[in-house]
């Protein structure tokens, strides 16, 4: 005798078969409606007996007003990014937009788009390579333009102003890496990639009105440029504006309403200047530390470090007590200086390490603080001090802070 025809084998396959032939039974009584309505147990409650949802919707944004706050977590270098978008009135999330490696992050002046440049492969990670701008609408998070652009967009650790829109959002322009450097031109209006202009060994764009931009160049000066529809461009250099030893950080800020520039060195020391079609006026250099707080170690430190509110005329830098050459490490305090000064306005304790700031630009302003190690973003008055809200779970890494320059 075979397994198979013992009889506890021949009883198993029968009642097997009684079995399966139920199921069928009961499936055809349920696609022909011949189920009895109480068929479900009346002991499994409402929740799992009532009719399914037939429709979905997708909920909208409000409209970006000056308090709208973006949080960039580049994931400390991973092929996919995020870039999150919140209320900061409320420190509520609003929608996150999927992003590629190492994206550059642009806000429209009138908060009504992003703009991205990305990065992604074929294979995630290795494969052919594809750079590719999008603008995202703030209040839909869907895309409202695709456009390819040439390869080799500059990729290194998220620095801010490696890309830019030009003043009045008509333009998008960014750095090109190799296989020389340049600076990509998108006519954002046609919603198609123009040219990449030439330009020297020179980075960073600080772009101005009537289709000009700066950058800063290895001796110490800056660069501007002109250029038209088609990508044709002058140039022409400003004076050197610091020396080979005053090492300027990653991230300076800059405002393309305002066209002001504030670029601090690993020491505390805020090089600043007014950008136009006219040229550079160099502004005050400011010493945010006292000779004492030198000598006790008090240097800048983070990603973001520095912010300016325009209306009030205040610098805000990020710093702690810290060893030199420690200057990409999170810190806890904020000094704020007069612009115009110098003069110390007060200090605000963070009491978490933080590696990016930002102030909002409205008359009753905010301080937003992004943490790495925390995962959150952290809002302060940024006239008093006090702490106000806080949002956590974004991300892997989150690490810059983005808002609308109005």
């Amino acid at each position: 005798m075979t397994t198979l025809d013992h009889p506890s084998m021949i009883r198993q396959s029968k009642q097997a078969a009684g079995f399966a032939g139920g199921l069928v039974i009961a499936a055809l009584m349920l696609s022909s409606g011949m189920a009895r309505a109480d068929a479900t147990p009346n002991q499994l409650g409402s929740e799992i007996t009532a009719k399914l949802q037939d429709e979905t919707s997708i909920a909208i944004a409000p409209p970006s007003d000056a308090k709208r706050v973006y949080v960039l977590d580049p994931g400390n270098f991973h092929m996919t990014s995020t870039v999150y978008t919140v209320d900061g009135k409320s420190s509520k999330l609003l929608g996150m937009t999927d992003a590629g490696k190492l994206p550059n992050v642009m806000v429209a002046s009138d908060g009504k788009f992003l703009a991205i440049a990305n990065t992604m492969y074929s294979r995630v990670a290795r494969g052919k390579r594809d750079d590719y701008l999008e603008l995202i609408d703030t209040q839909t998070h869907q895309p409202i333009a695709d456009i390819d652009i040439p390869e080799g967009r500059f990729l290194t650790g998220v620095f801010e102003r490696t890309a830019g829109l030009s003043v009045d959002n008509k333009h998008l322009l960014f750095q090109q890496f190799s296989p020389s450097p340049g600076v990509g031109l998108v006519d954002l209006q046609q919603k198609a990639f123009v040219k990449i202009m030439n330009v020297p060994d020179c980075y960073h764009i600080f772009p101005t009105a009537n289709q000009n931009f700066f950058m800063h160049c290895r001796d110490g000066s800056l660069m501007q440029f002109t250029y038209d529809n088609k990508g044709a461009t002058k140039q022409k250099p400003t004076k050197v504006f610091h020396t080979e030893k005053e090492y300027l950080l990653n991230n300076p800020y800059y405002s393309n309403s305002n066209n002001h520039l504030a670029w601090p060195t690993y020491e505390g020391k805020i090089f600043q200047a007014k950008l136009s079609e006219s040229g550079a006026e160099f502004l005050k250099t400011i010493e945010v530390f006292t000779d004492k707080e030198k000598a006790d170690k008090w240097r800048p430190g983070g990603w973001q470090t520095i912010a300016f509110h325009k209306a009030r005329n205040e610098l805000y830098l990020l710093a702690d007590q810290r060893e030199k050459w420690t200057h990409k490490l999170p810190s806890r305090f904020v000094f704020v200086v007069d612009a115009t000064s110098g003069k110390r306005l007060r200090r605000i304790e963070l009491k978490h390490e933080i590696n990016s700031i930002a102030v909002s630009q409205d008359d009753k302003p905010y301080l937003y603080a992004v943490s790495e190690e925390a995962k959150t973003l952290f809002t302060f008055d940024a006239v008093n001090g006090k702490a106000l809200s806080s949002l956590d779970e974004l991300g892997r890494a989150p690490s810059m802070i983005f808002i609308a320059d109005k």
